[in-house]
């Protein structure tokens, strides 16, 4: 085959990968390496085609990069989310399970109220009386949980036990600490404390002499009184278990008091810290009573003179004579010894012992015992005499009387 046809053969050929086919003349310059392109440009556009299709696929390979990439990162994320979702499914059921565990919970336990109710039950029950902390505790923790209808309830459980007095006192204070927080103090502890405070004036108008109650409670009382509903009937009532409290402590009269008021002095520990308790207006007319019965109580004390005292015991002195103990006998003669200190043997001792026990009146002269191995000595005492603190204590009680009176500005019509 000629050149010329061996040109135009391969100027008619195809590309397999579907480009373009050359020209005849390319196809001249193809079968023809040695010989120099005619066309430079031409050349300069075949090479730039071929580097813009290098530049191509290398961009086309970076971009394959960066998708694998990012489908690499989103099947990531996506492993991650299920794992979220598989964990906030676990705390979902966990949480399902703890609230049904709590409310099978709150069904087996009892509530507040209730374990209160029952303690003050318990308490009722049993052989002794309540105590104040069981009233002041129980009625604390009443309040502290706000339901009005439970701390009625619970005051009524109170007035209504057969010996609750110091129980019911204790639920009094708890109330007086939150209504001294409080003014005025809700309705419902007012109604609480109206009815306490009926109660206890009730049980004591009951005891003739009073002496159910004592000057501690008296006091507690006196500061609540204001904050009833009744505040005008109370403070009548309290007047007159203070007025009677009152006069068994000026006479003396032990078995119509309290245990822990025996010895007070009726104006100094119950008159004056009553009146100066009443802060109320409504018991203005109570506060002046209380005052005249202090004046009258501290112009009597100043104008006392008390006579000496003859502390002389002849019938008990001849039997020690008779039974030759000179010094014994000697000292129960003295209007004026009240103790003798005798030191003796033991057997001197115990002998003094049975002339006292077995040969003079019952309750006349005391006798003890007093130190230690040789250094012990019996010590004789007048029952009738004061003791040397009983001395004492009077003699403060007067110096207070009188201070008293300097304060209520009294002094001088005391000297005319």
């Amino acid at each position: 085959m000629s050149s010329n046809k061996k040109a135009t053969a391969l100027g008619t050929l195809t590309n397999h990968d579907g480009k373009r086919a050359l020209s005849s003349d390319d196809a001249k310059d193809v079968a023809r390496p040695t010989k120099k392109l005619k066309s430079h440009n031409r050349t300069m556009t075949i090479e730039a085609a071929q580097n813009q299709l290098d530049g191509s696929a290398s961009e086309i390979a970076k971009k394959d990069r960066i998708i694998q990439d990012r489908t690499r990162e989103i099947a990531a994320l996506k492993s991650q989310l299920a794992t979220a979702e598989r964990s906030l499914t676990i705390a979902t059921n966990a949480k399902k399970k703890i609230k049904e565990k709590n409310a099978e919970a709150l069904k087996m336990v009892k509530s507040d109220s209730k374990l209160i109710f029952e303690k003050v039950t318990l308490a009722l029950k049993s052989s002794g009386a309540p105590s104040e902390l069981l009233g002041r505790d129980t009625m604390a923790d009443m309040i502290t949980l706000g339901n009005d209808t439970d701390i009625i309830k619970l005051v009524h459980e109170l007035v209504t036990a057969a010996r609750g007095r110091d129980a019911v006192l204790g639920a009094i204070s708890s109330i007086k600490v939150v209504c001294d927080k409080q003014t005025p103090p809700s309705a419902t502890l007012a109604n609480a404390m109206t009815t306490l405070v009926q109660r206890v004036f009730e049980l004591a108008v009951k005891d003739a002499s009073h002496s159910y109650l004592d000057i501690k409670s008296m006091l507690l009382l006196t500061s609540v009184v204001g904050l009833t509903t009744k505040p005008m009937e109370y403070y009548a009532v309290l007047a007159a278990a203070v007025n009677l409290v009152a006069a068994n402590l000026k006479e003396k009269k032990t078995s119509m008091l309290s245990w822990s008021d025996r010895g007070k002095d009726y104006i100094t520990d119950l008159l004056v810290p009553v009146h100066d308790a009443i802060e109320n207006e409504m018991g203005n007319s109570t506060k002046e009573e209380l005052m005249r019965e202090i004046m009258a109580g501290l112009l009597e004390s100043a104008n006392q003179t008390e006579a000496a005292k003859n502390y002389a015991m002849p019938a008990e002195a001849e039997i020690a004579r008779k039974a030759g103990y000179s010094d014994v006998q000697k000292f129960l003669l003295s209007p004026t010894e009240t103790t003798l200190e005798l030191n003796l043997s033991k057997s001197g001792r115990m002998a003094v012992h049975r002339l006292i026990d077995y040969q003079m009146s019952y309750n006349k002269v005391r006798h003890s015992s007093v130190g230690a191995g040789r250094s012990r000595y019996l010590v004789l005492t007048k029952c009738d005499a004061e003791s040397p603190s009983d001395v004492r204590i009077k003699k403060e009680r007067k110096e207070k009387h009188m201070e008293l009176l300097v304060k209520f500005n009294t002094y001088q019509k005391f000297a005319l």
